[in-house]
């Protein structure tokens, strides 16, 4: 017996050894790859999306001009403090050198590109940029505090013991409190999808649950537009006056938002059993296949009144957008549901997989020019659809890389509001708002599970846990997990919260 107990405690040793990773290994790989340039602009042959971009992983090329009588061009790269780096390259637009690059410490820098005549003079400026050399991956990192799946589940029972919630019993509009229910569609389908959740984990509470969930719902659909309106059956992007955004932009409709009442309909049709539910979310997809644009995508934002676009901005679909066509699909067996599905993939490869013009798309952000406000939810919703559905897989994992780039911090934070109290490591929202916020964290969390179930790669996988480990560390006791993860103070919005809980799911699953 005891010669059994030794072998298997041996076992157990070994097998242990075998799961913890090989640190040095991973974080060379991570500093090879940080090597590599993302979609470097060629004028004429692919755009430079970095024109507003603030900081790097991997070494950039920046849209700098050729100069008249220019030979070849000598890049000047100087610090805030040492002394600046020089060397050649032939053209303006050439990537900072690699190893250059590598030896760089995370600081703010200049580099100015000069056109040098054949005699080697100067004959011009080709070019100037101040950037931030951004830190690399360099684990281990600290360790999670909980279970990926109980940290979830304690998301979703916090979501059911909020008072703002539980006051819905009692309430027929959205409960005072609360002053995010200002985005009911946004707002309302995460409370639906985590009330479903915790009626799933914890039957003791599932008839309040569902009863709270099928209340929200209703009212989404009392406030929906009426058959035959250009937005049949779509939920308010904005209601009330309990935020500016919401006040100034009523009326309005940015079309990714009832995406997520349709998904929220159908989670709740399958909890109950009940088809009213499931019509709700279908009536919405069909609308989408009936507004669908020869491009395969929609406006991003169109005015109730008419379905006519407030501005020039086409909507990225994203998993929401996905999600609702697939599964009415799936539940209909009406195939011009698939067809639009496939028709707004279509739209993401000819568009912003090759634009790389991932507009940031939020209802309290007025849309901006291309390239003016990117951001990662749309890109990484992106890889993950071409993970799953099995082709594309470089262009996914340089979709995630890209992601990471420009809004993964690992540690070091760029000098920028309030970055001394960052808690790392943590991933940023979008240009206009480049700060850590946990959803970004559950976009970057999600997407390095979906690229590790496919490719296997380990380095993927440590990046992903990486995250969720700082997100079960900073989760409160009452099971909530604030926005913002730096110092600041206000609303935690229950939708971020709920996404961060299912990408800990599907972190989890991936493992």
């Amino acid at each position: 017996m005891k010669s059994l107990l030794f072998a298997s405690l041996s076992a157990f040793i070994v097998a242990r050894a075998f799961a913890q990773p090989d640190w040095t290994a991973l974080n060379a790989q991570a500093r090879r790859e940080a090597l590599v340039p993302i979609r470097p602009g060629v004028p004429g042959k692919a755009p430079f999306w970095n024109g507003h971009a603030r900081a790097f992983i991997h070494p950039p090329a920046f849209s700098f001009t050729n100069v008249a009588g220019a030979a070849s061009y000598r890049f000047t790269l100087t610090p805030e403090q040492g002394a600046p780096v020089a060397w050649t390259v032939p053209e303006p637009w050439t990537p900072l050198k690699a190893d250059v690059w590598n030896s760089l410490a995370p600081a703010y820098y200049t580099v100015k590109a000069e056109g040098m005549a054949a005699d080697g003079t100067s004959v011009g400026v080709a070019g100037e940029r101040k950037f931030y050399r951004a830190a690399v991956f360099k684990g281990p990192y600290a360790p999670a505090k909980t279970d990926y799946r109980a940290a979830a589940r304690r998301v979703y029972a916090s979501v059911f013991n909020l008072p703002h919630v539980q006051a819905w019993a009692t309430n027929d509009d959205p409960p005072k409190g609360y002053d995010l229910y200002c985005y009911p569609a946004k707002i309302l389908s995460s409370m639906i999808r985590a009330l479903v959740r915790h009626a799933k984990y914890e039957p003791k509470d599932a008839a309040r649950a569902l009863a709270l969930a099928r209340k929200m719902a209703d009212w989404m659909i009392a406030q929906s537009q009426p058959a035959g309106a250009p937005l049949a059956h779509c939920p308010p992007t904005y209601w009330g006056d309990r935020r500016a955004p919401a006040v100034q932009w009523r009326g309005q409709n940015m079309l990714s938002y009832p995406t997520h009442a349709a998904n929220a309909y159908f989670d709740l049709a399958e909890a109950t059993g009940d088809a009213k539910y499931r019509d709700a979310a279908l009536n919405i997809a069909r609308t989408f296949v009936r507004i669908q644009e020869a491009d395969g995508t929609w406006p991003l934002k169109v005015f109730e009144k008419d379905g006519k676009p407030v501005r020039a901005n086409r909507l990225v679909p994203g998993r929401y957008v996905f999600r609702m066509l697939d599964v009415a699909a799936q539940v209909s067996g009406d195939k011009a549901f698939s067809d639009c599905a496939d028709r707004a993939l279509g739209f993401l490869l000819k568009g912003p997989c090759v634009n790389w013009n991932w507009d940031g798309q939020f209802e309290d952000v007025d849309p901006l020019p291309p390239y003016r406000n990117l951001q990662k939810g749309a890109p990484v919703d992106t890889a993950n659809r071409l993970f799953a559905k099995g082709g594309n897989v470089e262009l996914a994992r340089e979709i995630v890389a890209w992601c990471e780039d420009q809004f993964t911090v690992w540690s070091d934070p760029v000098h920028h509001m309030d970055w001394k109290h960052w808690k790392m490591p943590t991933a940023l929202e979008q240009y206009e708002y480049y700060t850590p916020i946990d959803a970004s964290m559950g976009d970057m969390i999600g997407a390095y599970a979906s690229a590790y179930r496919v490719t296997k790669d380990p380095l993927l996988l440590a990046k992903g846990k990486a995250l969720a480990d700082n997100i079960t560390r900073h989760q409160r006791a009452d099971g909530t997990i604030p926005t913002y993860f730096d110092s600041r103070k206000g609303s935690d919005w229950v939708n971020c919260m709920v996404y961060v809980a299912d990408r800990l799911e599907a972190l989890a699953d991936a493992e």
